[in-house]
């Protein structure tokens, strides 16, 4: 015969139904425009057993962004292998970090809705663009001082690609990442700063500029 959950095993599932529950109708109507009998409706209880569990709306929103943040699911994707050449390990990070802002998107739309107005979750957000892109301007930097990449502005890069990762999913998407997208992403990136396209002193040629015997550079007029 099996056991029964114990009350405190029933409470923190009650809870954790209460803190899931009311990060998809955050995500939907905001914190002000949703009300406590919407988050106990769309729960399936009563709202006195919401208050048991927490005193406001404000007090479930930051339950929802201590316990549902993805910070340490982004940590370990972008940890990688310094061993592997970077153009297969940046394919593979930027489409990992895209499933997981899929898989959190919920999360995602409401940091966005609410960051204007509320200092705790725009705290929240801060520090998932600051953790996450420093990261991966962090490889890049240790990928230009083994030689693989020419010196670049890393952090400008790492937004770059940030910002192609979490677009579909700030604008509200509720589809998979677009694996030839991010791909594509990588590659325009990548091979804008790889050192076999480089000029002079690793700079990219300025189609613009004067030759060095003043004649006008490929392209230029006549």
């Amino acid at each position: 015969m099996e056991s029964q959950p114990s009350r405190r095993d029933r409470a923190q599932w009650q809870r954790t139904h209460l803190i899931d529950t009311a990060l998809q109708v955050f995500a939907e109507k905001g914190l002000d425009g949703a009300t406590v009998k919407d988050l106990s409706e769309a729960a399936g209880v009563s709202e006195g057993l919401m208050y048991h569990y927490f005193r406001s709306k404000e007090d479930l929103l930051r339950a929802i962004l201590e316990q549902r943040f993805f910070l340490p699911e982004l940590q370990e994707i972008l940890s990688p292998d310094q061993d592997r050449p970077t153009c297969d390990v940046l394919v593979e990070v930027v489409q990992r970090f895209a499933m997981v802002m899929y898989q959190h998107r919920l999360y995602v739309r409401l940091l966005i809705r609410e960051a204007p107005t509320n200092p705790h979750v725009a705290a929240r957000l801060a520090q998932a663009q600051r953790e996450g892109m420093g990261m991966v301007a962090q490889y890049l930097e240790a990928r230009i001082r083994v030689g693989e990449l020419r010196p670049h502005d890393a952090e400008s890069v790492a937004r770059l690609l940030t910002f192609a990762t979490i677009t579909p999913y700030v604008i509200g998407a509720d589809t998979e990442p677009d694996a030839r997208f991010l791909s594509t992403a990588v590659d325009v990136v990548l091979y804008g700063i790889a050192r076999g396209l480089s000029g002079p002193e690793g700079r990219l040629p300025n189609p613009s500029a004067p030759s060095s015997s003043g004649a006008p550079a490929a392209g230029g007029q006549s």
